[in-house]
């Protein structure tokens, strides 16, 4: 009888080990599952809206009959063709925008640099600077290429402080490419 006693007890707990691997499997399932749906993105449909988007048929559909009339009248002239690639940027403005990207006093030099956010091959960059008492300075520098789209004052503007009489100077810098203007002005203490 106690063989048959511990064939029973053996059996009840490998039934119940068999039940808590099983329910252990179904858990480490679950939290598997509920980490990928949290931390895992899921893709959108291409035709589906964005959650803060609302459609407007009407909108769609004026923007796909402009692109159509476009289309026919490209085929209508047979001597229209685009507009080629002449090798620089086209800007229509004659107004030359920079920023200053140095001003300051440096071991005994006054340096000033600037960014011309515009591709220009020649032209001039004119350095005006004038103090509370007076005193001017004026210098020229040549306008080079600084980066694929920008350009700059060559070399910059570089003023020994100890032949200048010290105080506060009001600046300009004036840039002149063909018919192209611009500016940027400051005060330092020098």
């Amino acid at each position: 009888m106690k063989v048959t006693m511990k064939r029973n007890v053996r059996k009840r707990e490998s039934g119940i080990n068999f039940i808590h691997i099983f329910l252990i499997l179904i858990f480490v399932a679950a939290i598997t599952f509920l980490c990928l749906s949290l931390f895992v993105p899921t893709k959108k449909k291409a035709d589906e809206p964005g959650l803060n988007t609302t459609v407007n048929e009407t909108e769609k559909q004026k923007a796909k009959e402009e692109t159509q009339k476009e289309e026919e009248k490209e085929k209508e002239d047979p001597n229209n063709t685009p507009a080629q690639y002449d090798g620089e940027k086209e800007t229509s403005s004659t107004k030359i925008n920079a920023s200053l990207t140095k001003n300051e006093v440096i071991n005994g030099t006054y340096m000033l640099r600037v960014t011309i956010y515009e591709l220009l091959s020649d032209g001039t960059c004119k350095l005006h600077m004038e103090s509370d008492n007076g005193d001017t300075i004026d210098r020229t520098a040549k306008i080079a290429i600084e980066g694929p789209d920008s350009s700059t004052c060559e070399e910059g503007f570089d003023i020994p402080t100890n032949g200048i009489s010290s105080g506060k100077y009001n600046f300009s810098i004036t840039f002149t490419s063909g018919t192209k203007t611009g500016s940027v002005s400051g005060v330092i203490n020098i």
